[in-house]
């Protein structure tokens, strides 16, 4: 081939470009082998931008996730000033409110022939009426109503049993205590006791209810005892669950109000001390169960003051303490619910009588 174009010599560039034409062809390894480096650093600076955006949006949702945690446990922990203290299992903790005297009370009337009374405006929570209310009285088995109160708060199931014996029953009957009338061997259920303790102001059902409950009647007495202190009362002490007279088993009629309060502030308490009549379930002892009726009821219907309903209660007597009447009632026109609590009335129709009177003339 001529190498002169035109006058031009091309020859230096033919040769260059026929060395470039006779060199040999690499193979597709050799090629790969050539830019290992580039083809890595290219996929390298790939892979770097992902994990930075990925990087980025984790740090942003565990910020969100932050602060949305922070903010809920503030709100859940803000107080509601409605809220009162809480025992286990968040329930809203009972807490009593004594019932004060108002500024003028007035006194109770001279016909009524009780050592120590109180009249109690369960609305206001305030004394109306008294007569030497915190002295320290005799209160017989107006005692039960503490018993029931105490029994009430720790049984955890009413068809539970207990079993009445000899042991039991026969002091009492030889003591010439008021009783419900369970048997030896009888397998009485909690309710049964209950209404037993209140009704006839049974006193083998007090005994039971101490038992079955806190092992004895004097590991009972301490229940009671403490309740005493949480209800604040300073002229009450109680050395046993029936009533029956000790010189250290008082009250008065201040602190008798506040007990007879407290039991109906609880559903159970309330709903017993409130029955006419209850039949006891049947057992091998007594087939037929046992009818049993309000010893405050059986004098008090028929005989109710005008004005006003009387609801429920508990009465007691021995010697020692005269007749005591713990009552609770509802005047017919306001609707407002009232405690009277007379002790030591000298005999048993001024005691009720006297009870009706004061229904009549302070539950307006």
């Amino acid at each position: 081939m001529s190498q002169n174009f035109s006058d031009k010599d091309y020859g230096g560039y033919f040769e260059s470009l026929e060395k470039q034409l006779n060199k040999p062809i690499p193979s597709r390894r050799e090629i790969s082998k050539q830019t290992p480096l580039d083809k890595k650093r290219g996929v390298y600076k790939v892979i770097r931008l992902r994990k930075s955006v990925v990087a980025v949006c984790l740090a942003l949702v565990l910020i969100l996730g932050a602060v949305f945690i922070v903010t809920n446990k503030k709100q859940i922990a803000k107080p509601n000033p409605q809220q009162t203290e809480t025992e286990e299992g968040n329930e809203p903790k009972y807490k009593y409110v004594p019932i004060l005297f108002a500024n003028q009370t007035t006194a109770i009337p001279s016909t009524n022939d009780a050592q120590s009374a109180i009249i109690v405006n369960l609305k206001q929570n305030k004394v109306i009426a008294e007569r030497q209310a915190n002295k320290r009285m005799f209160p017989a088995s107006t005692t039960k109503i503490m018993t029931l109160l105490v029994a009430a708060e720790n049984i955890t199931d009413m068809n539970d049993t207990f079993t009445m014996t000899l042991d039991i029953t026969d002091p009492l009957y030889i003591a010439e205590a008021s009783v419900a009338g369970f048997l030896n061997g009888e397998k009485v259920n909690m309710k049964d006791l209950l209404y037993g303790c209140i009704l006839p102001s049974g006193a083998d059902a007090a005994m039971g209810l101490a038992i079955k409950v806190a092992g004895s009647e004097e590991a009972f007495v301490k229940l009671m005892n403490k309740k005493v202190k949480e209800l604040g009362l300073e002229n009450t002490n109680f050395t046993n669950v029936t009533g029956l007279h000790n010189e250290q088993n008082y009250s008065s009629a201040y602190d008798m109000a506040s007990i007879l309060k407290a039991a109906l502030e609880n559903e159970i308490c309330r709903e017993v001390l409130s029955t006419y009549r209850y039949t006891t379930a049947k057992t091998p002892q007594n087939p037929n169960g046992i009818d049993l009726s309000s010893t405050l009821f059986d004098y008090m219907y028929g005989t109710e003051p005008e004005t006003a309903t009387i609801l429920g209660g508990k009465t007691g007597f021995v010697n020692e303490s005269g007749y005591c009447i713990a009552s609770y009632g509802k005047a017919n026109e306001s609707g407002n619910e009232y405690i009277v609590v007379t002790l030591s009335n000298s005999s048993k129709w001024p005691a009720f009588h006297g009870q009706i009177d004061l229904y009549k003339q302070f539950a307006k």
